[in-house]
């Protein structure tokens, strides 16, 4: 996807309030996008003037459809953390992704992208890159 569009373009992202949302979205209002976060956690960030921020979850198809309006280009980055029920993180993962990506296309949305989150590989119990020095 080219972001370096001649035109102001609208970025629906979800999970935006979550670590690689917040990166997206910077990046996105450094490029002179307009942003519309949807999550189901508030966006605490200094950013927050800046952007239209909806509080939501992907897996109500009503209010999903109603806060992708408009939207040029959606960047789906909504998942479950691992310490969510199985039925969570499948209805969020599986049904939430099939919403997002189902409604934008009745939308009319120009293109979306599925980022997912580095939650779908659950809580590691140790980093390779963080090991006790011997």
């Amino acid at each position: 996807m080219e972001l370096a569009m001649k035109k102001q373009s609208t970025f629906f992202v979800t999970g935006g309030s979550g670590f690689l949302g917040i990166n997206l979205i910077r990046f996105l209002l450094k490029q002179g996008h307009k942003v519309i976060n949807y999550d189901i956690a508030p966006f605490d960030y200094p950013e927050f003037s800046k952007i239209e921020s909806i509080i939501g979850d992907v897996r109500n198809k009503r209010t999903l459809k109603k806060a992708m309006k408009g939207a040029d280009y959606v960047i789906h980055c909504a998942a479950a953390l691992p310490l969510y029920s199985k039925k969570d993180i499948y209805t969020t993962d599986v049904d939430g992704t099939r919403n997002v990506m189902s409604i934008a296309l009745d939308l009319g949305v120009k293109r979306s992208v599925y980022i997912s989150s580095t939650a779908v590989y659950g809580v590691p119990d140790h980093h390779p890159l963080f090991e006790p020095i011997n």
